[in-house]
């Protein structure tokens, strides 16, 4: 049989999603002693079985908030400058026809929004992945205001995380969207700003600094030194629990 770890490699995910997998009852596997251990093993022909019924190792799509090929993302801003007063306009949705709202609360698609003048108020610029860990998590009302301050905060994490490093899921049950988005510095000092995000901070912390605001998530990363024999006891638990 093949280890848990060639199973991972194979599958594309982790060791802990395998135990998990294993556990739950999804993948067939058998126990025998490795070198001390009692290690999980899978037969090769139920791997293949599980990649054929099973969509794995894929990373989330970001297909519902943020259409790449036009670049257009949930909730971006859109403006039409006039002479006598600006209009506001918000995407609603990015799914085909991609929706807007205007600050009139009148739904148009995309194309006829362009039609009308309006043009993005901000390029969404592709960023870097950041690797810290964890993510600070916002929970938003969803509005038909196009105006609303929270949706300033969207604006906000499109222009200094891009989709890259963040994740949104509508709450269809609550009206609610759920917004994690990875550590940041904001180069922001407004108050208003810090105020606003702390209102809607689920987890996670918002710290005023010299150079800006920083979010960062809840996560904490702890390093011990143990023995030889200790870390192999650990280990062994560990596999024990599916960790």
């Amino acid at each position: 049989g093949l280890t848990t770890k060639e199973v991972a490699q194979q599958l594309d995910i982790s060791v802990t999603t395998v135990n998990k997998y294993i556990k739950q009852g999804w993948l067939p596997a058998f126990q025998e002693e490795y070198r001390g251990i009692n290690c999980y093993f899978v037969h090769e022909e139920d791997v293949d079985e599980f990649k054929r019924t099973h969509e794995v190792g894929r990373k989330p799509s970001k297909r519902h908030f943020y259409d790449a090929e036009q670049n257009i993302a949930l909730f971006q801003l859109f403006v039409k400058k006039r002479e006598e007063k600006e209009q506001f306009a918000r995407i609603i949705s990015v799914e085909d026809p991609i929706m807007a709202i205007t600050d009139q609360h009148e739904e148009v698609t995309l194309e006829e929004l362009l039609h009308r003048g309006f043009e993005a108020a901000y390029e969404i610029e592709s960023k870097k992945a950041i690797t810290k860990e964890g993510y600070a998590t916002f929970a938003f009302k969803q509005t038909a205001y196009a105006k609303s301050q929270l949706y300033k905060l969207m604006d906000v994490f499109y222009q200094y995380l891009s989709p890259t490093n963040m994740r949104i899921t509508p709450q269809e049950e609550n009206e609610q969207f759920i917004v994690e988005i990875k550590p940041v510095l904001l180069m922001e000092s407004s108050q208003e700003l810090v105020e606003l995000l702390e209102s809607v901070l689920v987890s996670g912390k918002v710290n005023k600094r010299n150079r800006g605001i920083y979010i960062d998530s809840d996560v904490e990363v702890i390093r011990v030194k143990v023995s030889g024999d200790l870390k192999k006891d650990l280990e062994h638990k560990a596999k024990e629990l599916g960790k």
